[in-house]
């Protein structure tokens, strides 16, 4: 089979699953993956033959992906910030409102001279698969970068991109509930989280892909408290987050404005909530005032 056809054949068989626009995209991704080429080099040879390796994994690929597994998970692969990380089913597939995120909090401290206590600390909690710590980390060098997770095997994966994009972050399994396990953390000049904030109502609502592969401890919440993450975070910087310091989230559409209230019932100041690309309220951040710290 050639180039050409493996493409075709791809795109084809996945048009009806994913409609056509989606389904080049993967079968692009998928060949490029397969081959090494971009596309101008696959252009150029288009006739060139897979071979007997490359048939089967071709196969394989094929075959999950008509069985509903994302292509990110199937190739174990997922660009973020301009880097390619390492996904499986242990973590949620990086999306672009979590890059706006983190180009949100690179522009807001683009200008910031280091703070006088030293080393400036950033804290990232839930960090999954580490893209948003390692993508800080590669903007700003000289920070100190702290990812935790509750789940030991999604801070397996983040070990993985952290050693794929020789970045060195702090990674610690850690629940931020637990007063004995915070207590020998340092105090943060900055947190940021994207938490699980998805109803479990809004379930019949998402696609089967998103619920059939991807985890759902780091999707979705209980419909009578879908703020129990914020609160709990919230909770937490009132330990480890300096006076001065910012906080960041990542928010569902729907309860950006109450993250904010929040925020501002803490004792935040310069509470402020923005929109992504798709005019969704998104990002909450604030600063934390008062005596402490």
């Amino acid at each position: 089979m050639h180039i050409k056809e493996a493409y075709h054949n791809l795109t084809s068989t996945l048009t009806p699953i994913y409609g056509n626009r989606e389904s080049n995209n993967i079968s692009d991704w998928v060949i490029e993956h397969l081959t090494g080429w971009d596309r101008s080099k696959r252009l150029i040879h288009h006739d060139t033959s897979l071979d007997e390796e490359q048939l089967e994994i071709f196969q394989t690929f094929k075959n999950e992906l008509l069985n509903g597994r994302p292509v990110q998970y199937v190739l174990g692969e997922s660009w973020f910030a301009g880097m390619s990380f390492f996904v499986d089913e242990r973590v949620l597939i990086p999306r672009p409102e979590t890059e706006e995120l983190v180009n949100f909090i690179s522009n807001k401290y683009q200008q910031t001279p280091r703070p006088q206590n030293g080393v400036f600390k950033l804290i990232d909690i839930g960090t999954g698969s580490g893209c948003i710590a390692i993508a800080l980390k590669k903007k700003f060098p000289g920070w100190e970068i702290w990812g935790v997770d509750e789940s030991e095997a999604a801070l397996e994966v983040s070990v993985i991109n952290a050693e794929k994009q020789n970045t060195l972050i702090h990674l610690k399994r850690l629940d931020i509930t637990k007063g004995v396990e915070i207590d020998s953390l340092p105090c943060f000049d900055a947190i940021v989280s994207n938490p699980p904030y998805i109803p479990l109502s809004d379930k019949l609502e998402m696609a089967d892909h998103v619920l059939q592969f991807e985890p759902h401890q780091a999707l979705f919440v209980t419909d009578n408290d879908p703020l129990q993450f914020y609160k709990k975070i919230v909770s937490f910087s009132s330990v480890h987050l300096l006076r001065g310091g910012m906080i960041f989230f990542e928010t569902h559409a729907d309860y950006a404005k109450e993250v904010s209230d929040l925020l501002v019932e803490n004792d935040f100041e310069n509470v402020e909530i923005k929109c992504d690309f798709q005019e969704k309220e998104r990002i909450v951040c604030g600063k934390k005032t008062g005596a402490s710290l």
